[in-house]
């Protein structure tokens, strides 16, 4: 009897055997799980963004916003950040800069007319405008009519031997002025003996009259010597240094 009973048991472990080992094989590990759970990295929250709609007339200007193109107008741009933005619509009318505010889950509406502008010049002399080696031409207002955005102009007069460069802004519709200030030229009066000198019905000094400051253009001089007699010209100063010699012979 006690050994039919061991080899039952022996039995019973042999059977049982083969079923604990594949239940231990099924059996999830639920310290690999835990761990994978407690080191996986928290998902971000989607950044605020807003919206900006581009509308133009002419439509189909180039749209670019902080610098990157962002397609053509109409344009909706839905992924930009909250703050400002600088907007430059461009076109073969023209260009247009804006700068625009944007707030989170809104959208800002933008809707621009590219049409001319223009420029009016004002200088102490006569001047010819050009840009890109062309020359514009003022209308009976003296108004330079030019496309909108930011143009490089040259002012010129060959005469005094001047010219500068000049930035301007044009917008839509607007004018734009441009004062025109040179950089005095200098003027130097000699003589074989001491003379009043007065340019323009102003007294400058007496010769010798050395690098006095004298706006650039054409002007009246005059010089007197104390013995009686005059001498009088009329003086262009250019941008070059002018220098006079008196004779009274």
């Amino acid at each position: 009897m006690r050994a039919a009973g061991v080899a039952a048991l022996g039995g019973a472990a042999y059977v049982g055997l083969p079923y604990l080992s594949k239940a231990l094989q099924t059996r999830p590990n639920r310290t690999t799980t835990s761990g994978s759970k407690k080191g996986a990295k928290p998902v971000a929250p989607a950044r605020p963004v807003g919206t900006l709609h581009v509308e133009s007339t002419p439509s189909g200007a180039q749209v670019m916003v902080d610098g990157k193109p962002r397609g053509v107008s109409p344009a909706t741009i839905p992924d930009l950040s909250p703050g400002r933005h600088e907007i430059v619509i461009r076109s073969v009318e023209g260009t247009v800069r804006r700068t625009v505010s944007i707030a989170a889950g809104e959208t800002a509406e933008v809707n621009e007319s590219i049409f001319s502008g223009w420029v009016v010049v004002y200088a102490p002399f006569e001047v010819t405008i050009s840009e890109g080696g062309r020359v514009l031409r003022p209308d009976e207002r003296n108004q330079v009519m030019l496309p909108p955005g930011v143009h490089e102009l040259r002012v010129a007069n060959r005469t005094l031997a001047y010219e500068s460069g000049h930035r301007v802004e044009v917008k839509p519709g607007e004018g734009a002025t441009l004062r025109i200030t040179p950089p005095p030229s200098t003027l130097t009066v000699t003589a074989a003996e001491t003379a009043e000198v007065w340019l323009d019905n102003a007294r400058i000094g007496d010769t010798p009259v050395s690098a006095a400051p004298v706006p650039l253009g054409t002007h009246e001089l005059v010089v007197r010597r104390a013995a009686g007699g005059e001498r009088r010209y009329t003086v262009t100063i250019g941008a070059a240094p002018f220098t006079l010699n008196v004779d009274f012979r």
